[in-house]
Formats: C-alpha cells, structure tokens, sequence
C-alpha cells in the first residue's frame, strides 16, 4: 500500500472498528431506501444469471451479510483487518478478506457485480479512475 490515503484509511477504520460496528449494527433495519436498493441490486442480479459478488469496503459487514439472505453468492473484502474480523464473527459463514479496491485480487470475470457501499467516499479524486 504505496498511497498514504489507504493506509491513514486503514488505520482509522482498525482504531474505532467496534465504535463503527456498533453504530452501523441494524442500520437497514430502519432505512427502507437502502434495503430496496440493495434488493434491487440482488434481483438484477440474479435476473441476469447470478453469480458471485463483491462487497468492496464490507466494514463490518452488514451489507455483505443483507446481500447473502437476499440470495446472492456475496463475499466481502475490507481495507482494515480490524473491520474483517467483526465481520467473521458476525457472520461466519460468509467470507471476508482484508484487501483493497485499488488491487482486487480477483481473477477477470470471476464475479457478476460488485457493491461500493459507502466505501468509494475514500478514494481522493486523483485516484477514483483507477479503482474503477
């Protein structure tokens, strides 16, 4: 992680990972507009044949574990590893890796979509090309 903004990100998130857990846990619950989103997100893609997807910045997630009762095959990635082990345990039947949306380690073709949720408010301008 060669860009400063990912590691000062990094190190924010691992700092206050419980603090934001906590005070993400049942945010879908009582916001009706995010949860019809993210289930449109989910029919479409299963409209289209399905497949696997990426939740990109997952945190501790939530959104990742939403998206896998809405029945896609979901699986999420974080900057901070503090974040990915909340999420194991919250959810440990889903996977979760510590990585980066600047360097996905995924194959080409090897997912249908992927979800940036409240993530991508990171990426400084000069650098928002290259992660999409």
């Amino acid at each position: 992680m060669a860009e400063r903004w990912l590691s000062e990100t990094r190190s924010s998130y691992d700092a206050d990972a419980a603090g934001y857990a906590g005070r993400v846990r049942g945010l879908l619950a009582g916001r009706p507009y995010l949860r019809a989103s993210l289930t449109l997100f989910a029919e479409l893609v299963q409209e289209t044949g399905g497949g696997s997807v990426a939740d990109v910045g997952c945190g501790p997630g939530y959104v990742t574990g939403f998206l896998h009762e809405a029945g896609l095959d979901v699986f999420g990635i974080d900057l901070s590893p503090e974040m990915i082990a909340i999420a194991r345990h919250d959810y440990p039947d889903l996977r979760f890796d510590v990585g980066t949306m600047t360097d996905l380690d995924l194959a080409d073709e090897s997912i249908v979509g992927i979800v940036a949720f409240w993530s991508v408010i990171h990426v400084p301008d000069h650098a928002v090309p290259g992660v999409f």
